[in-house]
């Protein structure tokens, strides 16, 4: 039953993002494996935490889309999400979920060893660690870029354009603690409601994840910045800012592609997986200490 499910809510979602072009043809297929290799997990925090995800993110993603056009020409081409976005943004989630499958897949927190829910508390943190980051970076940059201010560079703290890797502003760092947080809330509901008895009888320790989500999210968002301001380029085109430009289209621009901050060393799915792993890192390692 749980396989019909997986099936069919993940060729949904895929049917779904292809009509509104939140998709291309092989982001759906990357989505296909995420969706089906986290919503066949028993526990629902896996698939209600991606769910969240998925349906926000894209939510903030169309949002103010002709403002966001004006500000970016490549906005358009950049809303649809290919596969190496797609698996950027969950590959590392769908994982997790596998791991947590073919250890306690079918298993009640009260039926298990202490090393045992320990390890499913593990999992738990770095998965909400993993998303907390990549929801707060993704609202971060979707609505930080609509603020009437300004951002600043994360590393000098002068004014850059908007666009700019490395930049932050009020309004961004609002959106990461925000999307963080949410991700938290909805690992907390769906573990309560799932899991009521092992709260109850004390087999699952009381941990407010909503608080949790926001310090990862926050956390992701500010290193996802100081590796957009150190370790990606931004380039201003014809007063715009661009990034992941590559050495033919650098060539075609003919100099008018004027470096505005950071170094070309990686693009920005490169950026968004070392801030997410290392984001989920940390949180496996505070799980460890704490725990």
């Amino acid at each position: 039953m749980r396989t019909y499910f997986a099936i069919l809510l993940t060729a949904a979602l895929c049917l779904v993002s292809l009509r509104r072009q939140s998709l291309s043809g092989s982001g759906a297929l990357a989505a296909a494996f995420v969706g089906l290799s986290t919503a066949s997990n028993d526990n629902i925090l896996f698939t209600a935490v991606l769910l969240v995800f998925f349906v926000s993110s894209s939510y903030w993603t169309k949002y103010q889309a002709r403002a966001k056009a004006r500000l970016d020409p490549s906005y358009a081409k950049a809303a649809r999400r290919n596969w190496k976005q797609v698996l950027c943004n969950g590959g590392v989630g769908a994982v997790i979920s596998i791991v947590y499958q073919y250890n306690f897949d079918g298993r009640r927190p009260e039926d298990m060893s202490l090393e045992e829910r320990k390890l499913v508390t593990l999992l738990i943190w770095g998965y909400i660690g993993f998303y907390a980051c990549c929801a707060a970076d993704t609202w971060a940059s979707e609505l930080g870029t609509l603020s009437s201010d300004w951002p600043v560079l994360i590393t000098t703290l002068k004014q850059v354009p908007p666009g700019t890797n490395g930049g932050v502003s009020k309004l961004g760092i609002l959106a990461s603690f925000a999307g963080g947080a949410l991700i938290g809330l909805t690992a907390d509901v769906a573990l309560w409601i799932q899991y009521f008895g092992a709260y109850r009888s004390g087999a699952l320790p009381k941990i407010p994840y909503n608080m949790l989500g926001s310090l990862f999210g926050t956390l992701g968002s500010l290193i996802d910045s100081l590796l957009g301001a150190t370790a990606q380029a931004s380039y201003a085109v014809e007063k715009h800012v661009v990034s992941d430009l590559g050495v033919s289209e650098l060539r075609q621009l003919k100099g008018a592609a004027v470096l505005v901050v950071g170094r070309d060393i990686l693009s920005n799915n490169m950026v968004n997986v070392v801030a997410s792993v290392s984001t989920m890192a940390i949180a496996i390692v505070l799980q460890v200490i704490v725990f």
